[in-house]
């Protein structure tokens, strides 16, 4: 198959609205562009254009919360910014891990349209400030000082086109304590950070907001917490503490607590551990504010890209379409502007971020972006968007495509799928074709999957069909053809083959090659036709996808399978063998 294609994304800039000290003054922008009248409502309303700090954690889930489902976690921080705020509690993640959610907020497109396609796969670099602008660029344009401070993971040669002012990379990894850190603008090296990297990160964060509180220019600023993201094994002491042994419940969808070993409850521990500490990072972001006299005149939010499970409906992992996963925290604070304690239950998703931050500064998003402007629902002002359901989607994981080639037939973590959720139901599918269907109000810890049960048929249709008009939006413009023409299943399979080994395809045409020419040193012109052939019909896509299960399997330090290096190299050698004694026989006919 040829390389998915990408679709052209608008390469020029829109020409943004620049804003001058006496333009600040009166705050009041006119533009003819519809997405823009729940700006207008910003704009208008208030004298003094915004400051806006987004903080977001990694793999926080919203239901590790003291007041959504578990007033065990101990967050007092998160706890005050929801009653100063208003929370959105069916805000999910479009895409439930790192590398795919980042991408949407940076540059406000879908995965497969900016490239930015799973953990496993970025086709391409170009979309974050070189094809297109960046939600800094944009806030640039509109007048605004940018930072970003903490986790990246979108290439670290991506950095350098990102349109921060202010840009502290913090190197991604596992390690919470020793971390390596460069600052771009300057060009400085990496260097090692020691000590709890939220705490470093908060500090750097917290110096931006120090420098600019009393400058000329609003600023927008993006601090990316690297905890609770694993390790679970590594936070701070004292809030690992808050965590005693019969203090830590599970939820209810987790069917046998006695699954879980002694270690993976010490993960639960840590997990919960770590949340406390960011909790601890949030307050300081608040008091710093409060101390510069600018809380006031901020837009605060805390968010997460994902959650994850921890045991719930069998699985212990992100990046899956049950609720622990792909459900998160979103709390935003104006004062005076956001209602106090307020629930808002739109369905808000990580696709309409970058239109809605631009929308509280008073401006239109570039025209790529993909999704909705919220700003009258964080207002709470009539006419809001609340869509039927929003999109989740995992394209593709290596590790499951491995695996799936060497164990067939059997759903398995990191399971790629396309899911729509709504306030009532969530559907999902994968490569099996539907997953399940849940009654998300009748059945909150979706537990029992309609998708079988004949009295939910039309529910299912109608699931179906809300999946594929997201599709028709989110993927369909930008992928291959043959693709778009696939059932749900077929579709979601071929993507997560394609790519798996799209990055390998140079290794698969050499192996060919290597195995060949033996046979094409004998061979006239017309034999070698044949040989040729005979050797794309072996060496296929099929083929290549189990050898290079195999080869991962047996060269990765971490494999997607329970086999043992012996059962896998006797699965090598069988399969080697049948390869070559279906291309000797083959050539054997061919040659004479």
């Amino acid at each position: 198959m040829p390389k998915a294609p990408l679709s052209p994304i608008g390469l020029k800039r829109r020409d943004f609205l620049k804003f001058g000290p006496a333009a600040a003054a009166t705050f009041a922008i006119g533009t003819q562009n519809s997405t823009t009248a729940a700006s207008d409502s910003a704009t208008t309303m208030f004298k003094k254009r915004p400051n806006i700090v987004f903080v977001f954690s990694d793999e926080h889930r919203w239901q590790s919360l003291p007041f959504t489902e578990m007033p065990e976690c101990v967050a007092p921080n998160m706890t005050k910014l929801a009653q100063q705020g208003t929370r959105f509690d069916n805000c999910c993640a479009t895409a439930p891990v790192c590398t795919p959610f980042r991408g949407i907020l940076i540059t406000g497109q879908w995965p497969h349209q900016s490239g930015y396609i799973s953990n496993d796969t970025v086709q391409r670099t170009d979309a974050i400030g070189v094809s297109s602008p960046t939600i800094a660029h944009m806030f640039k344009d509109a007048g605004y000082k940018t930072g970003y401070v903490g986790k990246w993971h979108l290439k670290n040669s991506t950095c350098q086109h990102a349109g921060f002012d202010t840009f502290k990379h913090w190197l991604y990894g596992d390690e919470h304590w020793e971390t390596e850190v460069r600052d771009i603008p300057s060009g400085e090296a990496f260097k090692t950070v020691t000590g709890y990297n939220a705490i470093g990160m908060t500090d750097q964060a917290i110096d931006f907001v120090n420098e600019n509180a009393d400058g000329d220019q609003p600023f927008m600023l993006m601090l990316s917490l690297n905890p609770p993201h694993w390790r679970w094994d590594d936070s701070p002491e004292e809030f690992y503490n808050l965590y005693p042994d019969d203090n830590l419940p599970y939820r209810p969808n987790v069917e046998d607590k006695q699954k879980h070993t002694p270690k993976q409850h010490e993960f639960y521990r840590h997990y919960h551990g770590h949340i406390s500490a960011v909790d601890r990072e949030l307050g300081r972001m608040m008091d710093a504010l409060d101390a510069a006299g600018i809380a006031d005149d901020t837009i605060l939010i805390y968010t997460s890209d994902h959650g994850s499970s921890f045991g719930s409906n069998g699985v212990y992992n992100k990046g899956n379409p049950y609720d622990e996963a792909v459900r998160v925290p979103f709390i935003v604070r104006w004062p005076g502007k956001v209602s106090a304690g307020a629930i808002a239950d739109h369905n808000l998703g990580t696709i309409d971020l970058v239109p809605t931050l631009c929308g509280l500064a008073g401006f239109e998003a570039a025209e790529h972006c993909a999704g909705q402007d919220f700003t009258k629902a964080f207002l709470g002002q009539p006419g809001a968007p609340d869509p039927e359901s929003q999109f989740l989607a995992i394209n593709n994981f290596k590790r499951n495509y491995y695996r799936s080639r060497l164990m067939d037939n059997e759903r398995t973590a990191f399971n790629p799928f396309r899911a729509v959720r709504g306030k009532r139901y969530t559907f999902a599918v994968d490569r099996f074709g539907d997953w399940f269907l849940y009654d998300n109000k009748a059945d909150p810890f979706q537990l029992k999957n309609l998708a079988d049960d004949p009295a939910y048929a039309k529910v299912r249709d109608q699931m179906a069909a809300e999946l594929d008009a997201w599709l028709a939006k989110a993927e369909d413009p930008f992928i291959d053809e043959a693709w778009r023409g696939k059932d749900h299943g077929e579709r979601i399979r071929m993507q997560n083959e394609y790519y798996s080994l799209e990055d390998s395809f140079g290794q698969w045409e050499q192996l060919k090659n290597d195995a060949l020419a033996p046979y094409l040193a004998q061979a006239n012109a017309e034999q070698t036709t044949k040989l040729e052939a005979l050797g794309n019909e072996i060496f296929d896509l099929s083929w290549f996808g189990q050898w290079k299960a195999l080869d991962y399997e047996l060269t990765a330090k971490r494999r997607g399978t329970d086999l043992t290096e012996t059962q896998l190299l006797a699965k090598q050698a069988e399969f080697t063998e049948q390869t070559q004694t279906r291309l000797a026989a083959g050539a054997s006919k061919i040659l004479g």
